[in-house]
């Protein structure tokens, strides 16, 4: 399958979680997309552009997350890999994501931080929410990055082969 066969395909597809999808399929599609959302995640990051059309670009980011979460559990399953796979480990780059996002204060700007709990003032150290944070956030890329390779890995492998044997009513892979 060539590039503008497997990125039709593909977009086709967009929504079908189901069935499988070979090796060429996967490849073209990543191969194309990936630098396309990374040339509008560029480019959404320049600070002259308007709110509509941060939208739109937006919306084509979803719309190329999915097709690229469609294509890689459809190679997983073609591969003999559990399907999902790929899916959790994009749910937990969004969660990576939403953790970064909150704010964390360093330790000497926690040490002049107080919060008023019902009428007593209490240091925001003690109430121990900032270190687990930070804590995530440290871990979140050693845990994220390994997954996501091990899934491009697992695109890597061959496809399962039906194997019909004429004397057995059962296909077997």
């Amino acid at each position: 399958m060539g590039p503008g066969a497997a990125i039709a395909t593909s977009l086709k597809r967009s929504l079908d979680f189901t069935g499988r999808s070979t090796r060429s399929e996967f490849w073209w599609t990543w191969g194309m997309l990936y630098p396309a959302a990374l040339l509008i995640l560029s480019w959404r990051a320049l600070p002259f552009h308007g709110a509509v059309a941060s939208g739109v670009a937006t919306a084509l980011l979803c719309g190329i997350a999915l097709t690229m979460m469609a294509v890689g559990t459809r190679r997983l399953a073609d591969a003999g890999v559990w399907r999902w796979l790929f899916v959790l480990v994009f749910l937990f780059g969004v969660f990576a994501q939403i953790i970064y996002r909150i704010p964390v204060p360093s330790e000497e700007a926690l040490s002049n931080l107080t919060v008023q709990l019902d009428d007593a003032s209490v240091p925001a150290s003690d109430l121990g929410y900032y270190p687990y944070l930070r804590m995530l956030r440290e871990i979140m890329p050693w845990i994220g990055q390994p997954l996501a390779i091990l899934c491009l890995l697992l695109a890597l492998l061959p496809s399962r082969q039906l194997i019909i044997d004429p004397e057995s009513p059962e296909v077997t892979t």
